[in-house]
Order: C-alpha cells, then sequence, then structure tokens
C-alpha cells in the first residue's frame, strides 16, 4: 500500500503562519506521495500567494521521487485567477502573468533576468530603465497615484530590491503581486525570489559577512548596506546604493507594516513592534504593506527618514555614506 501523507494548509494565511508551515514542511520525511489538502474557501492576500506558491514549489524539488496531490483547489477561483496554482506547478487557473489586472491589482507576475535583458536590448535602453518600469507599477499600486514625492521613493526603493534579487542573490526569477482594497485603505505588495538569499548576498561585500540569517537580515535593513562594494559609487543612475530595504522599511513601519524573510529568519515591523519569526526558505521575501489614508503624513516624514539614513550609514562600517545615486539626487530636490 502506498504511504501518503495528507497536508492540511494553514486556515489562516499570514506571512507567521506560512513562515510556519513552510519549516513544518521542510522537516517532513519521505513518502511515495504527499496530498495538500485546501479546504473550504479562505482569503489568499498577494504575498501570502507568492510566499506560499514559493514554498510549495521548493517542496517539490525537495521530493522529485514523491507523487503530489492537490485537493479542494476549486473552491479557490481568486487564487486561480491571480495565477497563484500554476506559479507552483498545478495545472489549475491562470498562468502567472495571465490576468490583465488593473489600477488596484497586479496578479503574479514572473520577472525573469533572461527576458528583461532581451526586452532592453530590443528596446536599446538600460537594463535598469525594464526594472523601474516593473517598480513604478508596484509603487502605483501602494500609493495610488503615478507622481509624487511618496511615489518616487517607493519606485525607487523597490527598483533596488528588485536589483538586488537579480544582481546579488542570483536568482533566475522574481515573482511580485499587489492589491489595493479601497474599503479598507489597506494595499500590499509582494515581492519574493529563490536566490541564494541575504546571507550570502551581503556576504559578497567582504564587511558584511555573518554567521546567521537573522544577523543579516537586522543588518540589510540598515541604511547604505549592500552586497555590492562599490555601491553609491561611480556614474551609473542604475547604480544599487544599499538603501532600498532601509526606505521602505522606514516608510511602511510609519504608514502601515513591513515583513522580510530569509533563510531561516523573519522580521515583521511595524511603528512601535519588531517581532523576530522563524522562517525556511530558499531566497528571500518581502512583503510592503501600507495604510493609504496615512501617505499624505508619509510625504512629510520622507525628508526625515532620507536624514535618518545618512546620519546612520556613517556609523556603520562599509556603508555606503553618500546615497549619490541619480535616483536620490531627483529625491534630494524635493525634500530641500
Amino acid at each position: 500500500m502506498s504511504n501518503i501523507k495528507k497536508i492540511i494548509l494553514p486556515q489562516k494565511l499570514t506571512p507567521a503562519s506560512i513562515c510556519k508551515f513552510g519549516y513544518e514542511l521542510s522537516k517532513l520525511e519521505s513518502a511515495d506521495g504527499f496530498d495538500f489538502d485546501f479546504g473550504q474557501t479562505r482569503w489568499f492576500p498577494p504575498f501570502s500567494m507568492i510566499l506560499l506558491a514559493m514554498h510549495l514549489r521548493q517542496f517539490g524539488d525537495l521530493h522529485p521521487n514523491s507523487e503530489l496531490y492537490v485537493t479542494n483547489h476549486e473552491n479557490h477561483q481568486y487564487a486561480a485567477h491571480m495565477g497563484f496554482f500554476k506559479t507552483f506547478g498545478l495545472d489549475h487557473g491562470n498562468e502567472p502573468g495571465e490576468a490583465k489586472g488593473s489600477e488596484r491589482y497586479i496578479p503574479i507576475q514572473s520577472i525573469k533576468k533572461r527576458e528583461i535583458s532581451e526586452k532592453a536590448s530590443q528596446e536599446y535602453v538600460e537594463k535598469g530603465e525594464i526594472i523601474e518600469r516593473k517598480a513604478a507599477s508596484l509603487s502605483t499600486i501602494l500609493t495610488q497615484t503615478n507622481a509624487g514625492i511618496v511615489h518616487d521613493t517607493l519606485t525607487y526603493s523597490i527598483r533596488e530590491i528588485l536589483r538586488n534579487a537579480f544582481e546579488h542573490s542570483c536568482a533566475d526569477e522574481v515573482l511580485i503581486c499587489a492589491q489595493h482594497w479601497p474599503s479598507k485603505n489597506e494595499v500590499e505588495v509582494g515581492i519574493i525570489d529563490a536566490g541564494i538569499g541575504i546571507k550570502a548576498g551581503l556576504g559578497q561585500n567582504p564587511n558584511f559577512r555573518f554567521e546567521t540569517d537573522r544577523e543579516s537580515i537586522n543588518t540589510a535593513l540598515m541604511p547604505g548596506v549592500s552586497g555590492n562594494i562599490s555601491a553609491g559609487k561611480g556614474s551609473n543612475p542604475w547604480m544599487n546604493t544599499g538603501y532600498g530595504l532601509y526606505m521602505t522599511n522606514r516608510i511602511c513601519r510609519a504608514g502601515g507594516c513591513f515583513f522580510i524573510c530569509s533563510g531561516n529568519a523573519g522580521v515583521w515591523l511595524e511603528k512601535n513592534r519588531k517581532l523576530d519569526i522563524h522562517s525556511n526558505l530558499k531566497g528571500t521575501a518581502v512583503r510592503l504593506h501600507l495604510d493609504t489614508s496615512k501617505l499624505s503624513d508619509l510625504k512629510d516624514r520622507l525628508a526625515g527618514f532620507h536624514k535618518d539614513g545618512i546620519r546612520a550609514a556613517k556609523e556603520i562600517k562599509g556603508a555606503n555614506k553618500s546615497y549619490a545615486s541619480a535616483a536620490s539626487q531627483m529625491l534630494t530636490r524635493d525634500f530641500q
């Protein structure tokens, strides 16, 4: 008789519950097959979808000789529309990027490094320009506008997160997803890759080599920190400066919440709270969540975040202290 293990998904798909679920999956012993029961209707937020899909994809990679079954997936049409099931290999619903989306949501999209290079070559532009467009579309969902200092700051910051994934994590693909809920004044963006993770990525810079994933994440959230030892140097306007994660976490903490996980560590940040969460993810995942009613207040606080970052970077060995990219220079003009 075949040994088939039944696996029940968490009822509430929060970042913490999915991290715990992913950790439990990694500890399962081999079996002839695994049956994932999706149960009855549940809410699938954008970040939770891509984080769960990545865990399921990586679980399949860990058990190549086991049969994987899925039951009750038909109960989740929203997730199917967003491309969730096909993201981890189940032939159900839309492909990632197939649904068109709108000004209120971006279905799961797969951004591939190879496709960015091809598109940049076809359009005779820098690869950074193609990534900038993706970052701007996510920022537009977050801020519900396509211009202004908050929008431009988030575009710049998200662009750095996406570039980190391709340049330092050695990822071939990044998954993104976003949603705006006007009735709740809430907006969420999720970004995830299956690269080498923050610890190994930062370790490419000899100033930032750490023993643990948690120490690496805490350092990565500080200003001017990058795996690129030349961060902020030179005249390339698309140069990584090491301020992307710093600015996004400051913005989200002031107007919502921020979550990041990589390897065996995760960090949840709010205005007055920090939670360390155990994780087990090959790669890096970032969640940006904002209260849209607070966006006007954030505009007035950005200059303070910027100045805090410059000041703090001076105390960090190996940090980029200049913040002198073309993007930051543009932002500074608005601050003055």
